[in-house]
């Protein structure tokens, strides 16, 4: 072989090993068919691929983002579990798990794996993108559940509700100054934070009162009726209820007045009654929570004790502010709330709470769109991308407006793919989802139980619910 038949020998080995080894592997071209939305191209890649290399956890992974993309959700979940299971680390795969939940409308469990995305990334930034969303799902959420306990109502029994369960119903003002109308939610709100610091009690949160009372179309006038008020604390599944009002005297002076009772009888467990001038709001309040606690017969220890004796501020016009925040909030309209809730700040620098609730509020404006209240009280929110709506529920209720439209696509994956093992089988066969990965979800601080349905003792819950759906589930990463 002569000098020049040898250099063109070697000159296409080059060339070959240049071809083979620089140009697309298979993951690369499976992305790029994903990308262009050949969904169906990639999925029959993936499913060879896996077939000849089982344990390859990035195949698995472009197989469930396919899968995702034609909205298989339950094939999603199996496998997105199995690539958390390889690499638990893997923040993209935890992102799209919480996608896929909420595509098959298990807030709980999409709520637990956006919390753990959050955990795993980061990029700071999509975080607050993330826990808006968790906002709005969870709302989703207790909404579902409070039309599965309507749903169930004649099955529910306040005789098998643990008498350590209490609700704050809202404040009635029977003053003549309108203006304080807010406090109605805002002291509500402040008993709740105060009483769920005490931990032999158990405190129904007041969104889901407020889901509760859009479910059954009451107004907050409607608490005083006593009939209505027993069929909510039912429904609520709470032992006891808190009814209680406030009016202004002479002198700026304000009066306020609370009640316990038994759901189920009626009885009176306990009565509270504080006089005071307005500056000294905050005081009073406690001492109605501790009067109220007294009369129940419950001990305190002396962290309890210092924790409810926390001033979130003592503004009385920052906290007015920041209850006008909750009201719009309850109403849907994010755009209200987040200027309410910055005025609150703006009035006291101090008032943590009001800062992070305005930035919250922020946050699900920009999924919601802006909101603006019309002469009925509705809301009207614009959104670039979506344009569905939603029917109010009460003339204080969500308005009408789209849907939440998805987040953006956060970054791509954190970390690199693990490998490990898996069972290929038509593509969705990928086995129970691993324990370990569960456990690393119900671990998280964050966590959201899921909830018993009130006087059955059971969780079993018809599945046939219509809630106020959000857009579509969020944009998956990149």
């Amino acid at each position: 072989m002569n000098n020049s038949n040898r250099y063109l020998m070697v000159t296409v080995i080059i060339a070959v090993f240049i071809s083979t080894s620089c140009g697309p592997n298979l993951a690369q071209i499976t992305n790029n068919l994903i990308a262009e939305g050949r969904n169906d191209e990639a999925i029959a890649r993936m499913n060879r691929a896996l077939i000849e290399n089982p344990d390859a956890t990035e195949y698995k992974r472009l197989m469930g983002i396919a899968l995702y993309n034609k909205k298989f959700y339950s094939e999603c979940v199996s496998i997105f579990q199995q690539v958390l299971a390889d690499d638990e680390e893997d923040d993209q795969s935890a992102y799209y798990l919480a996608a896929s939940y909420e595509g098959l409308r298990d807030y709980n469990k999409a709520i637990q794996y956006y919390r753990l995305y959050n955990e795993l990334t980061f990029f700071g930034q999509y975080k607050d993108v993330v826990e808006a969303r968790i906002k709005l799902l969870y709302r989703q959420q207790i909404e579902a559940e409070a039309q599965r306990a309507l749903m169930m109502e004649q099955q529910l029994d306040v005789a098998k509700v643990p008498n350590n369960t209490i609700a704050i119903l809202y404040f009635e003002n029977k003053g003549q100054k309108t203006e304080l109308n807010p406090l109605q939610k805002g002291l509500a709100e402040m008993v709740i934070t105060d009483l769920a610091k005490v931990k032999s009690l158990k405190v129904v949160e007041r969104i889901r009162l407020q889901e509760m009372m859009q479910e059954m179309n009451l107004g907050e006038s409607d608490l005083v009726d006593q009939r209505t008020a027993p069929r909510l604390g039912k429904l609520l599944g709470a032992y006891r209820l808190v009814k209680g009002s406030f009016f202004e005297l002479t002198n700026n002076k304000l009066n306020i007045d609370a009640f316990v009772a038994r759901t189920r009888t009626g009885e009176l467990d306990a009565t509270a009654n504080i006089t005071g001038s307005m500056q000294g709001f905050f005081r009073m309040e406690k001492d109605l929570v501790f009067k109220i606690l007294g009369e129940l017969k419950i001990t305190l220890t002396d962290e309890e004790r210092e924790a409810i004796l926390e001033l979130p501020t003592e503004n009385f016009f920052a906290f007015l502010q920041y209850s006008r925040g909750l009201d719009y909030e309850d109403r849907g309209l994010y755009t209200q709330a987040f200027e309410a809730y910055t005025q609150a700040a703006s009035s006291d620098p101090n008032y943590t709470q009001a800062k992070t609730s305005a930035s919250s509020a922020k946050k699900v404006e920009q999924l919601v769109g802006t909101t603006s209240e019309t002469p009925s009280g509705e809301k009207q929110a614009s959104d670039k991308t979506t344009q569905s709506t939603s029917s109010s529920k009460s003339s204080g209720g969500k308005g009408t407006g789209p849907a939440a439209s998805p987040p953006p696509p956060p970054p791509p994956p954190t970390t690199s793919g693990g490998s490990g093992g898996g069972t290929p089988g038509g593509g969705t066969g990928f086995g129970s989802p691993a324990d370990l990965v569960n456990n690393r979800a119900n671990s998280s601080s964050n966590n959201i139980n899921n909830t018993t349905i009130p006087g059955t003792g059971s969780s079993n819950t018809p599945q046939n619910t219509v809630i106020t759906p959000l857009a579509e589930p969020p944009k998956p990463p990149n």
